[in-house]
């Protein structure tokens, strides 16, 4: 199982996230990434928390910063990747994976079978953030910057782009193993094909290694040494 941590980009300064509502700023990407490096981090996902008012030059603009770059880590990149135009504006970048999250809700697919004409099938992760909204469970769609049904997504055509999907636990984001396991029972899908963020812990990494899922995906709370990725990866006898 994969250890890894999600970086949040905004206007090119890193967050961290609470909730998936409060930020607290954090620093520079680059120093970022060095500290999860010195960490001995897996992956990192580096990921543009966008809403309804993105645009096209803030993109470009922290694409420049993610192209200078100096990581030996492997690195997933998302958020705002709107059409294949922009999917093409990746191409020269360090980035491993390329993760779709309202191109999939919107079932938007042009950019996601180009991605997948460049990079390959491998290389394309689907986020879906997950929250509870008056008791229900819930998918954010960032675009309008709302909730919808889970009923409404299309998972099957999720499982037969991505390689794998990405599960936000959004009530939990930025706290330490209150990761929500329902938000698991959402799709039918194999364990070993699913990456899990949000609340996560020591609990929650035992429980996604007994259970054979693809990797966990830490809060940026990982830059604290409390939480620092080496102690996830010896507990449990790694």
């Amino acid at each position: 199982m994969r250890i890894g941590s999600s970086v949040l980009l905004v206007d090119g300064y890193c967050y961290q996230s609470y909730g998936w509502k409060k930020l607290r700023p954090l620093g520079s990407l680059q120093n970022i990434i060095n500290s999860l490096e010195a960490y001995q981090c897996d992956e990192i996902s580096i990921i543009r928390p966008v809403r309804e008012n993105d645009s096209i030059k803030a993109f470009k603009k922290d694409l420049v910063i993610i192209q200078k770059l100096n990581c030996m880590t492997p690195i997933s990149f998302g958020g705002g990747i709107k059409n294949s135009e922009m999917v093409d504006l990746l191409h020269n970048l360090p980035v491993e994976r390329l993760i779709f999250s309202s191109a999939f809700i919107t079932e938007n697919y042009k950019p996601i079978e180009h991605a997948i004409e460049l990079y390959g099938h491998q290389a394309i992760q689907c986020a879906i953030p997950l929250g509870t909204l008056n008791g229900e469970l819930k998918v954010f769609h960032s675009n309008s910057n709302t909730y919808i049904s889970i009923e409404s997504v299309n998972f099957d055509m999720i499982k037969e782009l991505s390689n794998e999907i990405i599960l936000i636990d959004v009530d939990n984001e930025g706290c330490n193993d209150r990761f929500n396991k329902r938000v698991l029972d959402c799709i039918d899908i194999d364990y070993n094909r699913l990456v899990i963020s949000g609340g996560i812990g020591r609990k929650t990494v035992k429980f996604a290694r007994n259970n054979d899922i693809a990797s966990v995906m830490i809060d940026n709370r990982t830059l604290h040494s409390e939480y620092s990725i080496k102690e996830y990866k010896n507990y449990g006898g790694v």
